[in-house]
């Protein structure tokens, strides 16, 4: 059962209290860490679905029904989306692994090469239409590889405001590349 303080938090957190998201943080996101590097011994996944994880808790929170003790809830959720990530791990490595195919066949194809080019600039136009701070946050992350930690530490912001940054970001990427979803996985 989640502690009195945890139901306090979670309530102020479905009003919208940003600070109850970080006294939440920083109660668990440490220990949430440690149980994943124990499971997936990968210390930027780790990171990364920790991070998401609270992402998720804030843009969730007005629906968040939390039945367990927080505590479980975080760790289960870790577990299963690391396990997620896992999964779509290996699916990027086969798309990684048809994209060199591909690679090849347009050495073969000038109509193949052209569509890659278009797609990889329809890709760069959409992340060059993003707001100034939330292009270079999203180009640490995904180009650099960069953890929030560190994408926090080098623009001297918070990491709640870089994983805000990022939650935009992808969220308008979806919207800019959605109508090309079928042309990108074509192309695969």
């Amino acid at each position: 059962m989640t502690s009195v303080e945890d139901r306090y938090l979670l309530q102020k957190l479905k009003e919208g209290d940003i600070q109850a998201l970080e006294v939440l943080f920083d109660k668990y996101y440490g220990n949430l860490c440690r149980y994943l590097m124990v499971l997936f011994k990968n210390q930027l996944l780790v990171e990364h679905i920790s991070q998401d994880i609270f992402i998720y808790l804030w843009e969730n929170r007005k629906n968040l029904e939390i039945n367990s003790s927080l505590e479980s809830y975080l760790y289960t959720a870790g577990k299963y989306k690391a396990l997620n990530q896992l999964r779509n791990l290996k699916r990027q490595e086969k798309i990684k692994e048809r994209l060199g195919h591909l690679q090849q066949k347009e050495e073969k194809s000038i109509e193949s090469k052209i569509e890659v080019t278009e797609l990889e600039q329809i890709i760069n136009d959409a992340i060059d239409s993003l707001p100034g701070r939330c292009k270079e946050i999203f180009r640490l992350s995904r180009e650099e590889d960069k953890s929030y930690k560190e994408i926090a530490k080098l623009l001297n912001i918070s990491i709640n405001t870089v994983e805000g940054q990022m939650s935009i970001a992808l969220k308008k990427l979806r919207t800019l590349l959605r109508p090309f979803y079928l042309k990108i996985l074509m192309s695969l």
